[in-house]
């Protein structure tokens, strides 16, 4: 049973790779605490060499970067007085073999390999709601709430690559379901929930001639809390 199921993570391993996502969460019975949690159906640890940054925007809009303490899989921090959380994983690169199997090896390292994905994950948690919250904070690629969240209400979700708004954009609540397309102005729509909501999006990143990886797959978590 053991070595049919590491086969079957083996053989699905990019895919699973390409859905996982990264995002904050709080830490229980610890206020202004927080964790970085990577998975999809279900959290996973993760080495914190994929973590590549933390940073923290405060009210005046000052970014900083978080100290981050790393045990038990996952990085912990303190941010008791941060508006928005910014945060950035590289899940390295995933080479699909001739025989169909994913291993984790750059195209360098597997030249025989049909194909190789380096799948990027960000995350932008918003901890307060103030005018920080509907700005635009100069990010590579950015999900910008319109106004602040009312559980059960349609909210403008305004997406930016490079500070520009993006048609054709897909925005929901996962990879595996329904979401909407960004229109002319980059925006789409999300009816939050009452509570924790999770807004994921999906992006497409040309690769030109890079020796270790043929695709790059770019996926985004927008979390807030909504009443």
């Amino acid at each position: 049973m053991k070595k049919t199921a590491l086969f079957i993570t083996a053989l699905f391993g990019a895919s699973l790779a390409n859905a996982h996502n990264v995002w904050l969460e709080p830490v229980k019975d610890a206020k202004g605490q927080y964790v970085v949690k990577f998975g999809h159906e279900e959290t996973e640890t993760y080495p914190q060499s994929k973590l590549k940054a933390v940073r923290l925007l405060d009210a005046k809009g000052q970014l900083q970067n978080a100290t981050v303490n790393f045990k038990e899989g996952e990085a912990h921090f303190a941010a008791p007085d941060a508006a928005i959380a910014f945060i950035r994983f590289d899940n390295g690169v995933w080479s699909k073999l001739p025989s169909g199997k994913y291993v984790e090896k750059t195209k360098q390292q597997a030249p025989e390999a049909v194909l190789s994905v380096n799948p990027i994950k960000f995350g932008k948690a918003i901890l307060h709601w103030d005018a920080q919250a509907n700005k635009s904070h100069n990010m590579d690629y950015e999900l910008i709430p319109q106004s602040e969240p009312k559980a059960g209400q349609p909210l403008d979700i305004l997406v930016l690559v490079k500070g520009k708004p993006v048609q054709g954009i897909k925005v929901g609540l996962g990879e595996d379901h329904p979401f909407n397309l960004t229109n002319e102005k980059g925006i789409a729509q999300f009816t939050p929930k009452a509570g924790y909501n999770k807004v994921w999006a999906e992006f497409d990143e040309p690769v030109k001639e890079n020796p270790d990886y043929t695709e790059r797959s770019v996926e985004y978590m927008l979390t807030f809390d909504a009443k």
